[in-house]
């Protein structure tokens, strides 16, 4: 839907965002509604009833073509029909501002709201469990493609690994796999799962506290990005709790 939104509007970026390598630079949520009953192909979204999608743009010179796209079109082709568009809703939030807002993630939820995976080099199989190393690193891959403030991998994937431990979690694997084009068919797991610091004495206190704000700025992203697999898809789609939300949150 989206490409389809950027094509109308400028055919050559459209192709320039379906054709470049991973990652890009944009996620998407899948369409929310209300189902007015099921099929075995999915559930029914009745005639005039309200539904929403979000788009996310992690390079935000794509941006003037969707709202370009808004200003000229009165409504978006999805699933074979036109859903009539009511309302826009457009925010921006810079990566300095991101890490300038952030505090030290010392313990936090992150609720997983749609089926997320993370794919690993060199195998068939998929990743279906949100290891603190698997999250946060394929996070600080996203921010260094795109922000003009960079971290290095390699020293911020030890220090997780030492660090930042998993305190509990709810998950539920999603039995039906998921048509993503392609031929291919993907599931994953959706929930929460709980991440405590335990400091290691491998590290000074000062770096604990930069990669801790650090942490928490890599959350706050992930609510643009997305995580793991096929973000542009609508998979990955987080929530952010940091502590003091904790104990009241958890439910999904």
């Amino acid at each position: 839907m989206l490409l389809a939104m950027v094509g109308s509007v400028d055919g050559s970026v459209a192709r320039r965002l379906h054709e470049m390598g991973e990652p890009k630079p944009y996620s998407v949520t899948p369409i929310r509604f209300k189902a007015s009953g099921r099929t075995d192909k999915g559930f029914i979204l009745a005639p005039g009833a309200p539904c929403g999608f979000s788009v996310r743009f992690l390079d935000d010179s794509y941006m003037r073509y969707v709202v370009r796209y808004f200003t000229e079109h009165g409504d978006v082709e999805a699933c074979g029909g036109r859903l009539r568009v009511e309302s826009v809703h457009v925010s921006s939030k810079s990566y300095e501002e991101l890490y300038s807002e952030a505090s030290e993630a010392r313990a936090f939820i992150l609720k997983f709201l749609t089926p997320t995976y993370f794919s690993k080099w060199g195998v068939e199989f998929h990743e279906s469990f949100p290891q603190p190393v698997s999250v946060f690193t394929n996070l600080l891959r996203l921010w260094n493609e795109f922000s003009p403030i960079k971290f290095d991998r390699k020293t911020f994937r030890g220090w997780v690994e030492g660090s930042i431990a998993v305190s509990g979690y709810h998950l539920r694997r999603d039995m039906k796999p998921i048509d993503v084009g392609g031929g291919r068919a993907v599931g994953g797991f959706k929930g929460w799962c709980a991440y405590k610091f335990f400091p290691s004495e491998e590290y000074e206190e000062r770096t604990h506290r930069d990669f801790l704000k650090l942490l928490y700025t890599l959350c706050r992203f992930g609510e643009f990005s997305n995580v793991g697999g096929n973000r542009t898809g609508g998979f990955g789609v987080i929530k952010f709790l940091p502590e003091n939300k904790n104990e009241t949150n958890r439910e999904t």
